[in-house]
C-alpha cells in the first residue's frame, strides 16, 4: 500500500488523539469521554477523501486509543504511511528562485520530512527568508523579509497562538511593472508552525495574499 497520509493530516490525527487521551485522563464521565472520542474521530475522517479499505484498516487503531502509550504506538505506526515533503536539492532551489543568485539549498539532514508541511529557511547572504510550500499538488516559491522582533500573536500560516514576526514580501501590482508590499505575521519558529498545521486552508490563503 502506498503512503496516503499528508503531513498536515498526520498533525490533525495527533492533535485529535491527544484530545481523546486528555478527556480520558481528566473526566470520569464515560459519556463525556465517548462524545469527545466520536467528535475527534469524525474530524480525522473528514480530513480524508475516498479512503480505500486498506487505508481504513490502517487507521482503525485510532478507535481504540485510551492512554498516552497507546497513542504514541499508534502514531509511530501511522507515521510510516505519511507522504514525506520532497527532499530539496540545489538544482530545485535554483529553479524555484532563478533570480536569487548564490542561494543555497537548506540543510535537510535534521528535518523530519514526514512532519514537514512547508519548508522555510533563512539566507544570510541576501538577509531574506525563503519558502517552498504545497499548493494544488505542486510546490510554490515565496520569499521576503522576516523581522527579528517577535511577540505573541496569531500566525497567518498555522493559525496558532505563538511567537510571531512580521513577514513582508513584494507582490506584483495591477499595473505592469509596479509592485506593492504585503505583510503577515507568521511563527518565528518554522518547526513549531509546521507542527500546528492540521489544515491547508490558512497556508493557501497566505500564499494567495503573498503571490
Amino acid at each position: 500500500m502506498h503512503e496516503f497520509i499528508y503531513p498536515h493530516q498526520f498533525h490533525l490525527i495527533k492533535q485529535q488523539l491527544k484530545t481523546i487521551v486528555y478527556a480520558k485522563d481528566s473526566s470520569t464521565d464515560l459519556n463525556v469521554v465517548e462524545a469527545v472520542r466520536e467528535m475527534a474521530l469524525e474530524r480525522i475522517y473528514n480530513a480524508f477523501i475516498n479512503l480505500t479499505d486498506d487505508q481504513k484498516n490502517t487507521l482503525e487503531p485510532i478507535h481504540h486509543i485510551s492512554n498516552k502509550e497507546e497513542m504514541e504506538t499508534c502514531l509511530y505506526s501511522l507515521k510510516k504511511q505519511v507522504i514525506p515533503f520532497p527532499k530539496i536539492s540545489q538544482q530545485m532551489v535554483e529553479k524555484a528562485f532563478p533570480k536569487a543568485k548564490k542561494l543555497k539549498a537548506p540543510a535537510m539532514e535534521n528535518i523530519d520530512l514526514r512532519e514537514t508541511v512547508y519548508l522555510r529557511w533563512y539566507d544570510k547572504g541576501s538577509n531574506k527568508t525563503y519558502m517552498l510550500a504545497p499548493n494544488e499538488e505542486k510546490l510554490v516559491s515565496l520569499q521576503g523579509f522576516l523581522e527579528p522582533t517577535q511577540h505573541k500573536g496569531i500566525c497567518s500560516i498555522c493559525n496558532g497562538l505563538e511567537e510571531v514576526s512580521l513577514f513582508t514580501a513584494e507582490r506584483k501590482g495591477r499595473i505592469r511593472g509596479t509592485y506593492s508590499k504585503s505583510g503577515n505575521y507568521i511563527c518565528k519558529d518554522s518547526e513549531v508552525c509546521n507542527q500546528n498545521i492540521s489544515t491547508l486552508e490558512h497556508l493557501y490563503f497566505f500564499i494567495d495574499h503573498i503571490k
